[in-house]
């Protein structure tokens, strides 16, 4: 892949929500909720409870914006456009997740 390409920012910009996605279970369950543990929070909460789903890939979604102001320092733009396109794939999912599933 070229240091400037779209598909590097497409792929970057799906992977970087799931890394903020760990992230925000460790903060979770380290600080908010010390007596849970990870599984608790990914199994029970995240994939067994509906109304946690939208709220916490949206929280996932700020690694995006970071990863977007990265490319941008760098001088990426094709880069920079391939991360606001799997923003926009990861928010027509989480519309779904709130008003049809």
């Amino acid at each position: 892949m070229r240091s400037d390409s779209l598909s590097l920012g497409v792929v970057s910009g799906l992977l970087a929500p799931v890394i903020g996605f760990f992230l925000y279970a460790v903060m979770y369950v380290t600080a908010i909720r010390p007596h849970l543990d990870l599984s608790y929070f990914i199994n029970d909460l995240f994939i067994g409870t509906r109304e946690y789903k939208a709220p916490v890939l949206s929280l996932s979604l700020l690694a995006n914006l970071a990863l977007f102001f990265w490319f941008d320092r760098k001088e990426m733009p094709l880069a920079m456009r391939g991360v606001i396109m799997s923003t926009f794939l990861y928010g027509f999912i989480i519309v779904l997740l709130v008003y049809v599933l």
